[in-house]
């Protein structure tokens, strides 16, 4: 239903499922951008809440908007389903529960044309469900404006210290072309943003940032991101994406993030049911050999020199001293 216009310079796909109260606050984010030439794709993820009734009524009142209804399939499954037709220079993604400011468009936009940027950022808001900032302490916000290339995109998502900012995508613009061969993971609902942003920022050029807060992360206790999950299934989840991560910086010869990305996985493994003390062992000698092997791709400072040394020496005994500080 709705047709996306062929010339549209933006395809926003929204995953919607069961959000019936917050979704007309969404699209009304949308329909109500500075930036009008855009492309909407609304994807019913099989909703049974009036959900997909509100889509079908945004679709009549605007032509920018497309909807495709299918059976529910998870997080993953909606958004690939927005980027299989999705036919614009540019793509974005908003949850169905979330809202963006004004500018959400035109400032990501207009910073991806400015800086020939492949992937263009901005900054957002932890909202409560009346559209009220609120503080998480899982948000650092990050000031740094202009443009830098792919291997610093990654070092900054490996590093952590702005933790979401440089995890997730929905505060981000993307050229649509990072996506061929590329689709969120079926299956994960939880750590499908982590597993294809190594892929997106390796494929990038050039990435640039807008310091501007532009999109409003509606925090719900009972969303699925929120809910309370058993710690060993948890790591059922991400110690599997970590390795694929890793075998991807082993195929790029990134021996520093090689080396970030063990000492990351090294504590998760150890409290994960599913591993032993042999694993640990053996991912020991996977960062030894890491260590030894020739020059970083970019020389790390001196602090992190002897960080990525003591780690050498002891992963179990560098993580403790980690922890203490």
């Amino acid at each position: 239903m709705g047709a996306e216009s062929n010339r549209v310079e933006v395809s926003i796909i929204v995953p919607v499922y069961n959000v019936s109260a917050y979704l007309n606050r969404c699209i009304e984010s949308l329909v109500s951008q500075s930036y009008a030439n855009i492309g909407i794709i609304l994807v019913d993820d099989g909703s049974a809440d009036g959900s997909s009734e509100i889509c079908n009524e945004w679709a009549a009142k605007d032509p920018r908007i497309r909807v495709i209804h299918k059976p529910n399939g998870g997080l993953s499954s909606a958004r690939n389903a927005g980027l299989e037709v999705a036919n614009s220079e540019y793509v974005a993604f908003v949850d169905g529960d979330d809202f963006v400011d004004a500018g959400y468009v035109e400032k990501l936009f207009k910073s991806a044309r400015e800086n020939s940027a492949d992937i263009t950022i901005c900054n957002y808001r932890f909202v409560d469900e009346n559209g009220h900032e609120i503080s998480n302490d899982n948000y650092t916000r990050y000031t740094r404006q202009g443009s830098f290339d792919s291997y610093e995109a990654l070092r900054l998502f490996e590093d952590k210290s702005y933790r979401t900012f440089f995890d997730v995508v929905w505060n981000k613009l993307f050229r649509r072309e990072l996506f061929e061969g590329v689709r969120f993971p079926d299956g994960i609902s939880i750590v499908e943003d982590i597993a294809v942003m190594p892929v997106l920022y390796h494929r990038a050029a050039t990435l640039s940032v807008v310091d501007d807060g532009l999109y409003n992360y509606v925090y719900r206790v009972e969303s699925l991101s929120h809910a309370k999950r058993d710690k060993q299934a948890d790591l059922k989840l991400r110690i599997p994406v970590m390795e694929n991560r890793l075998a991807l910086y082993r195929e790029w010869n990134i021996k520093e993030l090689c080396l970030s990305h063990i000492i990351h996985m090294y504590p998760m493994i150890k409290e994960s049911a599913d591993y032993t003390k042999a694993d640990l062992r053996s991912l020991q000698k996977q960062y030894r050999a890491e260590y030894g092997k020739g020059k970083y791709h970019n020389t790390p400072s001196l602090s992190r020199r002897i960080k990525y040394m003591a780690a050498a020496i002891s992963l179990d005994l560098y993580n403790k001293l980690a922890g203490a500080k």
